[in-house]
């Protein structure tokens, strides 16, 4: 008995030691990295192909001297082969190194080389920006946080992006994520995003484009824990948004955590494999091509699809018909490497593999889903519907549809479907920035508020007692479990992540303290 009393007493000591460790690792600082301070588009010219600068911000561009329309075509003697490429190559450096590049301006081609600058801390004029870091993969991931600024504990939302893998560090003031945000934030929600593996400053983490879609679906839970151990969050009180992606992965997280509401704009819920032969023919049509070629191609791709999303066959293998890696390259952006889109194959394979439906049927959360009727690229006001009453079905009248006119993929109100593809294809993107929808981050916050108020009123009339509470996924025994009387406890997992619970008081309100919790 001696010798089982002391094993449990030191197993106790490992994991409050690996709550320790945990901590300190968290506590870490992570360094500010290199901004190259551009908005690009990648120019596959056959002679000279490179990165076009369509905008320079500042940063790196600007200490070197870059100009808009400038065509760069080496950096560091290393010849880019996509935005993400260069990106990749360029989260190499560090804040000071210098960086080597080859331009081509007006016909000529010239050297610019300069210091890597920092990207700057964002500010806020009605919140406190707060740049902090959370453990992912045996890495950081750098989070982001907007807190409102008054005291107590506040409703909060965790931003959750679509599939690119670009940083969300310091966006300029009329991107249209920045004004989700800054929607929320103004309305007094704590607000945090996370950036993607490798992207931003964090550290030791894989590259983004290597991750496939569990990767990031882990990778924005770990934001969720994060926003919940915020000593002023009101767990209760979390409200998630996903664009595009963004509603594939948000479902899959709250299908396994409790959150009061889920927001989506412009997601998907069929098979990819159906989903993205339609996307062919709506955005092959608004290309204007004629309806015969239309149908020939969707059917040449259908083959192509069932190989790959149905009979799981490795697209490099599917690669090695000429023919057929041509087609892929063209309608896939198939990099001939492994990557569609710029992203590991893994990942868009999962989208077809995953339930979106299983998913929606498990969130117990209140959801809005939004649809813009001028998205081309989540063109389909069917799967928005069919979410809608998925979740109506499984948990009656948690679901709510909501459409706005003339609005694209990225929250503009941008004209018709035509004007909306048109703008897009011709690399409008300022134009698309400036026509931001308004009423997008009104209706969103009002929802919120709705849920947030409906929220408080069924916790002051619930029943006393005990009813568990979502903690962070853990997939090994949780009996460490310990009850100091009849009304609070405390339970340690594998991890080392120390959670405390309290009943309720008469409010039926439940009393935390600080930590992770319940």
């Amino acid at each position: 008995m001696q010798t089982v009393a002391l094993g449990e007493k030191m197993k106790k000591i490992f994991l409050i030691c690996l709550f320790i460790s945990h901590a300190l690792c968290s506590s870490a600082q992570l360094e500010r990295r290199p901004w190259f301070g551009a908005r690009t588009e990648y120019v596959n010219d056959k002679v000279k192909p490179g990165l076009k600068i369509t905008k320079v911000l500042g940063g790196t561009c600007r200490e070197m001297k870059i100009l808009e329309n400038d065509i760069l075509l080496e950096i560091g003697k290393t010849k880019p082969s996509s935005v993400d490429d260069f990106n990749s190559i360029f989260q190499s450096y560090k804040s000071g190194d210098i960086v080597e590049t080859v331009i081509l301006r007006k016909d000529k081609t010239i050297k610019l080389s300069g210091k890597a600058m920092a990207r700057p801390l964002e500010t806020d004029d009605r919140t406190e920006v707060i740049y902090e870091q959370t453990p992912y993969k045996g890495g950081l991931l750098r989070v982001i946080i907007n807190k409102p600024r008054k005291e107590g504990k506040m409703p909060a939302m965790l931003f959750i992006p679509g599939y690119t893998c670009n940083s969300i560090d310091n966006l300029v003031s009329d991107h249209p994520y920045k004004r989700i945000v800054k929607a929320f934030a103004d309305a007094g929600y704590v607000t945090l995003r996370i950036e993607k593996s490798g992207l931003g400053d964090s550290k030791g983490t894989p590259p983004c484009e290597s991750c496939n879609l569990s990767d990031e679906i882990e990778n924005f839970e770990a934001g969720l824990h994060k926003l919940k151990s915020l000593p002023y969050v009101d767990t209760g009180k979390v409200i998630i948004f996903g664009h595009s992606m963004g509603g594939v992965v948000g479902p899959a997280i709250t299908a396994r955590n409790r959150v009061a509401g889920i927001i989506v704009y412009g997601t998907v819920a069929k098979p990819w494999f159906e989903y993205q032969l339609q996307m062919e023919r709506v955005q092959s049509a608004l290309g204007g091509i004629n309806p015969v070629e239309v149908e020939n191609a969707v059917l040449e791709k259908y083959d192509l699809n069932y190989r790959f999303y149905v009979k799981k066959e490795k697209i490099e293998d599917m690669a090695k018909d000429p023919r057929t890696d041509s087609i892929l390259r063209q309608a896939w952006g198939y990099d001939g490497q492994g990557k569609i889109f710029n992203r590991n194959a893994e990942y868009w394979r999962q989208i077809q593999d995953i339930s979106h439906l299983g998913n929606w049927s498990k969130t117990s959360a209140k959801v809005l889903v939004l649809f813009g009727e001028s998205d081309f690229q989540a063109f389909s006001l069917e799967d928005h519907q069919l979410i809608v009453n998925t979740v109506n079905h499984f948990h009656k009248g948690n679901g709510t549809l909501k459409t706005f006119p003339l609005t694209d993929h990225y929250f503009a109100r941008s004209g018709s479907l035509q004007e909306a593809y048109n703008k897009f294809t011709e690399g409008k993107i300022q134009q698309l920035f400036d026509e931001y929808n308004q009423e997008i981050g009104s209706e969103i916050v009002k929802w919120s508020n709705e849920v947030i108020s409906s929220s408080e009123k069924s916790i002051q009339i619930g029943q006393k007692g005990w009813e568990k509470l979502d903690t962070e996924a853990y997939p090994g025994k949780q009996d460490d479990i310990a009850f100091i009387n009849e009304k609070e406890g405390w339970y340690v997992n594998g991890y080392g992540r120390i959670y405390h619970t309290r009943r309720r008081n008469k409010l039926g309100e439940a009393t935390r303290k600080k930590g992770n919790f319940f």
